[in-house]
């Protein structure tokens, strides 16, 4: 999706898909951020429409925003030399282009007393670090349901593009779960919701190449960190639970997610279930629990009535539960996450 010979990152691509949701994750420093800054500010300057700048709290705001003495939002797109013609200012809350407004800024975790705002002119949010890693901050109490309230407040009927901007931290995060979302694998993006939502991984391998060939990059090289930070791998993605099963594993059943077959194994002497791609063929039985996936031959189960399902969650709980591949494991999470939800 992205142009071989750019540098840093161009959001432009993604946006001729017009997904309403757009979930961006990328390595840091790749471009995410000042990309769609230029984004919404040449929206402004040739169309007048004006955008939202969103961050989970209003300590994290000030510190990517600044105030009216201490303006931040802007200062790389000055500095880069952008838009020399145009005056480019912003106080905590406001940013303005020339003297017009042209932006806001908000807090999602004080959001909710915005719900007699208008924002009749905004057609794009920009919600920044929208994944976080461990450390003083956490996600909000029904996050994803506080930042739908946020954009009903703000579209009205309309269709405002949001720009989920995200470093590589974590593919198990409350929207991904809340969306039954996934990384692209085999390529830089994926499409879900008949086309409202798209995930774009970032693979920029002239960027990669050249921060690997720095003195910090030769530093980190061969490190975890290096992983995250330079080749976008999802730093808290951990192989904890992820095995290959035995070659004495019995098969339990099939269970199909969302177009995706998977084979359940039970290995009786660990008394351990693994999740596979494998499945034996020949077993007429295939499990489902979501409506999409149910036809002919298929039986619908239900979290609090099957004993396969029972199952599962026991072994889940008290990790007995293996997986054949970390992407096996990203993908059954959400299963898991559905059963033990509802």
């Amino acid at each position: 999706m992205n142009n071989k010979n750019n540098f840093y990152y161009s959001i432009t691509d993604i946006m001729g898909y017009n997904a309403l949701f757009n979930y961006i994750i990328g390595e840091r420093g790749v471009g995410k951020t000042f990309s769609a800054k230029e984004y919404v500010i040449n929206k402004f300057i040739k169309k007048g429409e004006q955008f939202v700048y969103v961050r989970r709290y209003n300590t994290e705001l000030e510190e990517a925003v600044g105030t009216s003495t201490k303006q931040k939002f802007f200062e790389q797109i000055i500095t880069a030399g952008k838009f020399k013609e145009h005056k480019l200012t912003n106080t905590k809350d406001t940013f303005k282009i020339d003297g017009n407004i042209c932006g806001y800024a908000i807090a999602l975790s004080t959001s909710m007393i915005l719900k007699s705002t208008s924002f009749d002119k905004v057609t794009t949010i920009i919600f920044d670090e929208f994944i976080i890693d461990k450390g003083c901050y956490h996600y909000l109490p029904n996050e994803v349901e506080s930042f739908l309230e946020l954009y009903e407040t703000i579209a009205r009927l309309r269709n405002v593009k949001v720009l989920f901007l995200g470093n590589a931290i974590s593919s198990s995060n409350p929207y991904f779960l809340y969306f039954d979302l996934s990384l692209p694998y085999n390529s830089t993006h994926k499409i879900f919701k008949n086309g409202e939502i798209l995930v774009n991984y970032i693979k920029n391998e002239n960027y990669r190449a050249v921060k690997k060939a720095s003195r910090f990059g030769k530093l980190i090289a061969g490190t975890k960190y290096s992983e995250y930070a330079i080749d976008n791998v999802m730093f808290r993605d951990s192989n904890t639970f992820v095995k290959k099963k035995s070659g004495n594993c019995k098969f339990y059943f099939k269970l199909k997610y969302q177009g995706t077959i998977y084979g359940i194994w039970l290995q009786p002497k660990e008394n351990v279930i693994y999740i596979s791609y494998d499945y034996d063929e020949k077993c007429p039985i295939e499990f489902v629990v979501e409506l999409d996936d149910h036809n002919e031959v298929t039986f619908l189960l239900r979290s609090r009535t099957s004993v396969h399902i029972q199952n599962l969650i026991y072994y889940y709980q008290n990790s007995l539960m293996r997986f054949e591949s970390q992407k096996i494991k990203n993908e059954f999470i959400k299963v898991m996450y559905k059963f033990i939800k509802y």
